[in-house]
């Protein structure tokens, strides 16, 4: 008989066989450990002989044959995925003694067979070097081969929490299970099948920890009931290598109580109507799985999400329904106010105001007294006397009450609707009269500064005041975006339109006109010693030809002050040329002034330079010359002319010494040399 790993190869000759899949080496028999399948001779099945693949069937739905293990392929709806290195060696040493004593489920497949359930036997079988196994060959279809694998698997001993999770949670996701079918199928409670799925929850880390058993599967199934969010801070804090509080010998209800307390969000927390809390799955008061921690009615939600949006609705709610219901209240935050309700309040219009000071420096406001009751006191008489001060107490509530409403009204208190995280609770502050540092200017030169007193506004001078301020924030975005855009834009080159012009004259007397200015381009303001703004734009939109030319020429006077570079300029630099001859049309004297200084200066520097130039090129070329007779001996002499008597010839004149001019617009320095002092 061949080893697994020798059966694993295909046939070359008729039908290609269904390859098995790869054993690791590590698990793989040695050859002489192989071991023949014993099949009992009476057994009642029809069963095929060791040298044959299959033989007609006595019964297509138990068919009991033994089966090439080159033929059969693993599934992929079996709930048992991982398959402990050392059991399979124990499996597959007692197929070598006793053989295969209960055969493995398949249905036909292809041109071979599919694994329903027995994958753990095939696999031994495989290790133990045979070649043929006993198999019950079953017509099923896919959901009654994922159904069958599922119950095989989940009613052995040995199978694994997660791998009993994902089987549950498998039939459910199929369609044709729900939680009361599976209690009835494999007769667990439904508190149970519940636990086992909420493990199918766990994050990596923990499952990691179940699987090799370093924690219980109760306290898996305690810490699966929470978002993984909260799952990584548990392990995080109490079950990671190193952790400063570890939980891992903890007992389950102790660490199911400490969950609870810390992460469960308690319903009677919030204040929003709870009706469709009492019958929602969510509300740990309906589930099996809290039945320990829920004494006493107490309720969580385990889904956040849905929490959360009632509570931020219930507070937009009762925060407009406070504002209509009195306008003079303020909305306000004291930085425990949820952003999504901060949000939801600026999207309809209302503004949340932040407060200053902590909630506590505002006053709560006149408190209704209780009421006495009869059976607190021990005599009538006591309680006759109780309710004398109780309306003695309730005439002063009244009154402070009814003076603070005044106060509301004139401005002098405002009322506060402080939300907070759960709920909106209001205050009040008291608002005296503001003082001001004012300038007052009775003349020319009698201007000084008093102190005024601001009475505040009242509830509806406040909202007009907001209403405006509002506005102004409006057109400060606009402002602000619609400069973005000018970035982008591209200018069009169509005819300008008379408004645009006026728009062009206005910019231009505000970017460089000054009121004296204006005043010399014929603009005269109607009463004040000033234009103002709107002044300017109407008398953009009438200019004269004149004030037009005196507009462009304040402009580029204003451009070449600001454009011109101050350094590194020729006669050849394209702003400086423009910038002096704009000046010798408009500023003739200025400008020939300023040119003609600084011209004069350059021409004697220019011409000190020359001479220097001049002196080194006679210099360059007298030695050139020296070098070019040297190197031409051969070369007669040039005869002199005949002298007359008494001449003599004309001696070489000697050169004169090298003088740089002094610049005359440099002072000479006439401080005695150092050395010279130290000689004299």
């Amino acid at each position: 008989m061949q080893t697994a790993k020798a059966n694993s190869k295909s046939k070359k000759n008729g039908k290609a066989a269904v390859q098995l899949p790869v054993v690791p080496d590590a698990l793989m028999p040695k050859p002489q450990d192989t071991a023949v399948v014993e099949i009992p001779a009476e057994t009642t099945t029809s069963v095929a002989s060791a040298g044959s693949a299959e033989q007609p069937a006595a019964h297509p739905e138990t068919d009991v044959r033994l089966l090439d293990l080159n033929k059969i392929v693993n599934s992929t709806y079996n709930p048992r995925k991982n398959f402990r290195e050392e059991t399979l060696l124990e499996l597959a040493e007692s197929i070598r003694q006793s053989g295969v004593l209960q055969p493995i489920c398949v249905r036909p497949r292809d041109e071979g067979f599919e694994i329903v359930y027995g994958e753990r036997r095939y696999w031994a079988a495989a290790m133990a070097g045979l070649q043929f196994i006993p198999a019950l060959i079953r017509e099923l279809s896919d959901a009654e081969a994922e159904d069958a694998a599922i119950t095989e698997n989940l009613q052995r001993e040995d199978v694994r929490p997660r791998e009993e999770a994902a089987a549950y949670k498998r039939a459910l996701q199929s369609g044709r299970h729900t939680i009361e079918s599976l209690v009835g199928k494999f007769g667990k409670s439904e508190a149970y099948i519940r636990s086992r799925l909420k493990l199918c929850e766990l994050i990596d880390a923990l499952a990691g920890m179940l699987d090799k058993e370093d924690i219980s599967v109760g306290v898996a199934t305690e810490i699966a009931k929470y978002p993984a969010d909260i799952q990584q801070e548990v392990y995080n804090d109490h079950f990671a290598e190193g952790c400063y509080n570890s939980w891992k010998t903890a007992r389950i209800k102790e660490i199911a109580r400490r969950l609870y307390e810390r992460y469960m969000t308690k319903l009677e927390s919030y204040n929003f109507d709870k009706t469709e809390c009492l019958s929602c799955q969510h509300n740990t008061a309906n589930q099996v799985l809290f039945k320990d921690e829920c004494t006493g009615g107490c309720a969580g939600c385990q889904n956040r999400e849905c929490m959360i949006r009632k509570n931020n609705e219930f507070l937009v709610q009762k925060g407009v329904k406070l504002l209509k219901d009195d306008p003079r209240t303020t909305l306000a935050t004291g930085g425990e106010t949820p952003v999504a309700v901060l949000e939801a309040l600026e999207q309809e219009g209302y503004h949340v105001e932040e407060l200053e000071y902590s909630i506590y420096h505002y006053d709560k406001g006149p408190q209704i007294p209780d009421a006495p009751q009869a059976e607190e006191f021990e005599s009538e008489e006591e309680f006759s006397e109780a309710q004398v001060e109780y309306e003695a107490e309730m005439a002063a509530f009244a009154e402070e009450t009814q003076q603070l409403e005044f106060d509301i009204s004139e401005g002098r208190v405002r009322k506060y609707a402080i939300i907070g995280n759960l709920d909106i609770e209001i205050r009040y502050e008291e608002i005296g009269d503001e003082e001001r540092e004012v300038t007052v200017n009775e003349g020319q030169d009698d201007e000084h500064k008093v102190f005024i007193t601001v009475v505040p506004p009242s509830p509806l001078e406040g909202l007009l005041q907001q209403e405006r301020r509002y506005r102004e924030i409006c057109y400060e975005h606009i402002t602000t975006d619609m400069k973005r855009v000018f970035l982008d834009v591209k200018v069009a080159n169509k005819p300008l339109q008379k408004e645009e012009q006026q728009m062009f004259y206005y910019a231009v007397m505000q970017r460089v006109m000054s009121d004296s200015k204006l005043r010399q381009c014929g603009f005269r303001p109607k009463e004040g010693s000033y234009l103002t703004d709107s002044e300017q734009f109407a008398a953009a939109g009438r200019i004269t030809a004149k004030q037009q030319a005196a507009l462009v020429r304040a402009y580029l006077v204003d451009y070449f002050r600001s454009a011109a570079p101050d350094f590194r300029c020729t006669d050849e630099t394209l702003l400086t040329g423009m910038m002096c001859r704009f000046a010798d049309m408009n500023f003739t004297e200025q400008s020939q002034k300023v040119q003609q200084e600084y011209l004069k200066v350059y021409e004697r520097r220019k011409a000190r330079l020359q001479e220097q130039i001049d002196a080194l090129q006679a210099k360059a070329e007298a030695e050139e010359l020296a070098v070019s007779m040297q190197e031409a001996p051969d070369v007669e002499p040039e005869e002199l002319p005949d002298l007359l008597p008494g001449e003599t010839p004309d001696a070489e004149p000697s050169p004169e010494p090298l003088i740089i001019p002094m610049d005359p617009d440099i002072e000479p320095d006439t401080r005695m040399p150092e050395e010279m002092k130290t000689a004299a």
